[in-house]
């Protein structure tokens, strides 16, 4: 009869002790979890207020949903829904072509000299325009612009031996070369 107690006071002890344990690690994973939370916060308004917005942040899809309800729409009308989405890099792209063609009215002088109408497309790798002279005056009925767009997602250098490599965007256009700048880079976490 001893036996069996001293038995079922150290089964108690045992158990008493993995209880402690079990609590003190889902403390500890708690308190990590609370810790990345804090740091990723941090990490987003010091993006804001550099205005770095090629550096990544970091966002769950509630806050997607919550703070981004115009990208969310645009989404959606793709059938693409806030949970299926991993990256959302935003690009504000200006383009403006300031070449000048001269020889293309060269090929259609005559007919205009001799119609007083002409078509006319002027056609590039980038874009292309349709319109009709009409005696002095021109009318443009189209003007269609392509180009493909390259971005990539890179590793920042630190700034010193102990910094973090942030991950930043950059996007660069096919057709004239240039980058553009970007207006967001979120990265939704599940």
């Amino acid at each position: 009869m001893k036996i069996t107690k001293n038995f079922w006071i150290a089964i108690a002890k045992i158990a008493a002790v993995l209880l402690m344990i079990a609590a003190i690690v889902i403390m500890a994973v708690c308190l990590k979890r609370q810790g990345d939370e804090k740091r990723r916060i941090k990490e987003n308004y010091d993006a804001e207020m550099r205005k770095d917005f090629s550096r990544q942040q970091k966002i769950d899809v509630g806050e997607l949903k919550e703070y981004f309800r115009k990208e969310v729409e645009t989404l959606k009308e793709h059938k693409i829904k806030p949970r299926e989405v991993e990256n959302i890099i935003e690009v504000s792209y200006f383009y403006r072509d300031t070449t000048i063609y001269r020889d293309t009215l060269i090929y259609i002088y005559d007919t205009v000299k001799s119609a007083k109408t002409a078509d006319f497309c002027v056609e590039t790798d980038c874009f292309n325009i349709d319109g009709q002279i009409i005696g002095d005056t021109l009318e443009i009925y189209g003007i269609t612009a392509q180009d493909e767009i390259l971005i990539s997602l890179y590793k920042e250098k630190p700034k010193c031996i102990f910094g973090k490599r942030r991950i930043k965007a950059i996007a660069i256009s096919g057709c004239t070369g240039d980058t553009m700048a970007i207006k967001r880079n979120l990265l939704i976490e599940k």
